[in-house]
């Protein structure tokens, strides 16, 4: 999902996510996609502290082996959960093969506020305001569980001053407290910017897994 949760990992705990995308895009009404993937896409997640997270990871494109970004952060969860409701504040630098390990103006940094509030019982609601290459964005989700068999049902609309509206649908499935899988579809369902002067429509299936490989002082679902 665009829009990741409040949740960090607990003191000493550590997740491994894993996924990747399958994606056709047209530019200009050309009657063939281009087709194009990634595969995987990783990230770990370390309870440092125990309101904050540490996060390393990677992506790599059609040339499997030649990693096309990188990315190290932190998540702070500057509120802790009060009447359902949590806050919390992710920072990463993402750098890739040309730029190095460069820490100048031009390495890119996602700053985001994640918000999200959870019924426990069924639904689940989440929004991220997020500053990005100096562009602001906005996302907003909601999920529901659907059967008793570990489903949950999701919708997903992220806002980007360049890139317009864009849409996100899918399903996860948990196999227990540590561990699920997720498929989606995502699309770019309003043109922005960039697509209106280069004409383009992108798709996408996503998908993906995690698992918490070390509990650390409190075991909770995995987020």
């Amino acid at each position: 999902m665009e829009s990741i949760s409040s949740g960090v990992i607990p003191l000493g705990g550590t997740q491994i996510e894993a996924g990747g995308y399958a994606q056709w895009q047209t530019v200009d009404d050309a009657q063939v996609p281009d087709y194009s993937y990634a595969v995987p896409i990783g990230l770990i997640r370390y309870g440092w502290k125990e309101r904050i997270e540490l996060r390393a990871g990677a992506q790599w494109g059609q040339s499997l082996g030649t990693p096309q970004e990188a990315r190290v952060g932190l998540k702070w969860n500057a509120l802790p959960r009060k009447k359902n409701l949590g806050i919390s504040v992710n920072a990463e630098f993402e750098t890739t093969a040309e730029q190095g390990l460069s820490l100048g103006e031009e390495v890119p940094l996602d700053l985001r506020v994640c918000a999200d509030w959870n019924s426990f019982e069924r639904w689940s609601a989440r929004s991220n305001l997020m500053l990005y290459q100096g562009r602001l964005r906005f996302s907003a989700a909601a999920m529901c569980t659907a059967g008793r068999q570990g489903w949950s049902l999701m919708a997903e609309t992220k806002w980007d001053a360049a890139e317009g509206w864009d849409l996100h649908v899918g399903a996860f499935l948990a196999i227990n407290e540590n561990s699920r899988f997720d498929f989606t579809y995502f699309r770019q369902s309003r043109n922005g910017a960039i697509a209106q002067e280069f004409n383009t429509k992108m798709y996408q299936l996503r998908f993906g897994y995690s698992r918490r490989i070390l509990a650390g002082e409190s075991s909770s679902r995995a987020k």
